[in-house]
């Protein structure tokens, strides 16, 4: 049980607040991300029947991991924690290519299934699921989550862009004040609406993606893909009337 005065559950508190309170501030489109949750599960759903190899068995549990680090990356974001949103993407990105790759070819499948942790299993899985072998530039749904992937490592790691975003002027002139949000109070309206759609952007490629990690099987996947069309173009309207807002202030 944490004390009275610990730090973790005072940040917690001030999370919790500030999860309440951008939603609010983002208005309807805060609703963006669990439409894309939701087509994760309208995806699941539907080709879990034909799941008949251990492959694509844990090819599909990797979209299922895609739709936690979706679910994780939006509450972080919505907390103004961005890198952490950004780490969560980069999660997702590479199950989504992990789980091409074990799908169509065996001996990656095997690397994945064995590997226990060891020096020697690590040290053949980093050879195996490089990035070029991850995201083809041969298939285009690939190659688009290349972009996102390499978008979310930027972000995420720790660099000199990233350390700055957590500061601020300081009521002392010339000293800095460290926060552990990175997304200045400043910047809210203009940066958490455009990493939003980002966030959905980036997901809604995995899905894309999934025609192809999936493409064996023989399901009807009409609706979902209508539902995933229909998301995708209410993401881009709420992007351009964003767009279109700041350049009327």
């Amino acid at each position: 049980m944490l004390n009275r005065d610990s730090v973790i559950a005072t940040v917690n508190a001030f999370d919790a607040h500030n999860f309440d309170q951008l939603k609010e501030h983002l208005n309807s489109s805060a609703l963006l991300p669990d439409d894309v949750v939701n087509l994760y599960t309208i995806h699941h759903e539907a080709i879990s029947p034909l799941l008949n190899t251990s492959r694509a068995r844990n090819a599909a549990a990797l979209f299922v991991l895609c739709q936690k680090h979706l679910v994780l990356g939006t509450i972080s974001l919505f907390r103004l924690y961005s890198a952490q949103m950004f780490r969560e993407t980069r999660a997702a990105v590479e199950a989504a290519g992990i789980a091409h790759l074990i799908q169509t070819d065996a001996k990656s499948f095997e690397v994945f299934s064995q590997d226990d942790g060891s020096e020697a299993a690590r040290k053949l899985a980093r050879k195996t699921f490089t990035s070029r072998a991850l995201y083809p530039s041969s298939i285009p749904q690939l190659a688009l989550l290349s972009d996102f992937y390499d978008t979310a490592s930027m972000l995420s790691h720790t660099s000199g862009i990233t350390f700055v975003r957590h500061l601020s002027a300081g009521q002392t002139v010339g000293q800095m004040k460290f926060g552990y949000q990175d997304i200045q109070r400043e910047n809210i309206s203009r940066e958490l609406p455009k990493q939003m759609f980002w966030l959905c952007n980036a997901h809604l490629a995995i899905l894309m993606a999934a025609d192809v990690v999936f493409a064996g099987l023989d399901v009807d996947l009409s609706k979902f893909r209508q539902k995933r069309k229909d998301i995708f173009e209410r993401v881009q309207r709420f992007n351009a009337a964003h767009d279109q807002s700041l350049l009327n202030t």
